[in-house]
């Protein structure tokens, strides 16, 4: 390929990776766009005018950009399609870097209107939470901090680069738990909301104090469990199914009529407040602890 197609596929690419930035609801800076697609501000911001002419509205709030979504609009329609071959280069390019390739003058006047530019953004998107993900992995296997830059808080509204010592990813792998050592205790940060991840080159130094939450059941956390059985009626099987939807692993149907709640909890007051709000739908067949527990509020209620 010659440098002219090559400087053309990257401009190409760039583009793709900016609608990808500024489709996130936060938005980000300019500054930080320009960094992140390595190259200048100026660069940036003819982009900007290069996605207002092909329909896309890119608006300021709070020094951040981001592409507007507009009020009503059903961005699952399907406005058009690319031609079969467009998607095929559109798709290797996504895949490997791009390659040369005249049908991309035809795409980018394509891109306000098409739906694939949606699942191509969305691939993008993905592939950069994953690549933040590998990235924390491998600090966690190697135990050394790293730096989350740009770091957004939705509490304070702030953007900021957070030095943590990541501990675990959760089930899903949309947050992470970490020490931050500026604060001294564990928090839970959210993946996407991060700008980038830098491995620094300090390893661990509060392990003892990398303590994981506990299993979260009936509005409760714990690392002390107690065992139990329950045996429902149908009524209060489906209550527990709709309000703690975290037990429903350890719910099961017999014979098509016979409901059960079989597993460990790690304190007693959430699930006996639930038994005791449905007063004769509920049987403690093991748990002599929650037994206890029940009584106990029984007698304070008779008296």
């Amino acid at each position: 390929m010659s440098q002219a197609g090559k400087i053309e596929q990257q401009k190409i690419l760039r583009v793709f990776k900016l609608i990808n930035l500024l489709q996130s609801t936060i938005g980000k800076p300019v500054h930080r766009l320009a960094e992140l697609l390595e190259t200048d501000e100026r660069t940036i911001y003819r982009y900007f005018k290069l996605l207002e002419a092909l329909g896309f509205e890119v608006v300021k709030e709070f020094s951040k950009y981001k592409i507007q979504q507009r009020p009503g609009m059903d961005q699952t329609l399907n406005y058009g399609t690319f031609s079969q071959e467009e998607s095929q280069w559109l798709r290797s390019m996504i895949e490997s870097q791009g390659k040369g390739n005249l049908l991309h003058d035809s795409i980018l006047k394509k891109l306000a209107v098409r739906s694939e530019v949606k699942q191509v953004t969305e691939q993008l998107f993905k592939a950069n939470l994953g690549r933040l993900v590998d990235e924390i992995g491998q600090s966690i296997q190697g135990k050394v901090q790293v730096w989350l830059k740009d770091y957004y808080s939705l509490s304070s509204d702030t953007t900021s680069d957070r030095l943590v010592e990541p501990v675990a990813f959760s089930s899903n792998y949309e947050t992470i738990h970490a020490f931050e050592p500026a604060s001294k205790s564990m928090k839970v940060f959210k993946i996407e909301r991060i700008g980038e991840v830098v491995l620094s080159q300090e390893p661990w130094k509060y392990e003892t104090k990398h303590q994981l939450p506990g299993t979260q059941l009936f509005g409760f956390t714990g690392k002390n469990l107690f065992v139990v059985k329950l045996k429902l009626s149908k009524k209060a099987y489906q209550l527990m199914m709709e309000e703690h939807p975290n037990a429903r692993p350890f719910m099961s149907i017999k014979n098509r009529n016979q409901y059960y709640f079989n597993g460990e909890v790690p304190q007693l007051p959430g699930l006996g407040r639930f038994i005791l709000g449905l007063p004769g739908e509920i049987k403690v067949e093991e748990g002599e602890e929650l037994k206890e527990y029940v009584s106990e509020q029984l007698s304070k209620m008779l008296l």
